[in-house]
Parts: structure tokens; C-alpha cells; sequence
């Protein structure tokens, strides 16, 4: 994926950033206010998941 780009969490999670960074892996989901109708993670923001569907 291109540094231009935002990178998903799948993108991140392939990359194993919840491994090598986990405070860095914890700021993009925390407090989550969207989760991915893809993969079910969830995240800060809706750009941050392949398929963004807000939590209510």
C-alpha cells in the first residue's frame, strides 16, 4: 500500500503492527466510533476500516 495512502487496519494488522507497536495500534481504535462491515474490527474512524459502519 502507498505511503500516500491511509492504511486500514487490516493493512496495519498484516504488517503486524498490533505486535510491534501496540500503543501506536491502540490510538487508531480507541474510542472506537466505527467498526468494519468486512472484518468486524473497530476503530477511532471510518477511514481506518476497509467497509466503516458507524456504532450507534
Amino acid at each position: 500500500m502507498s505511503d500516500n495512502k491511509q492504511k486500514t487496519l487490516c493493512a496495519h494488522v498484516d504488517e503486524e503492527l498490533h505486535i510491534k507497536d501496540p500503543k501506536a495500534y491502540i490510538a487508531l481504535i480507541q474510542p472506537a466510533t466505527h467498526y468494519c462491515k468486512g472484518c468486524g474490527r473497530s476503530a477511532a474512524k471510518a477511514e481506518n476500516v476497509c467497509k466503516p459502519e458507524k456504532i450507534s
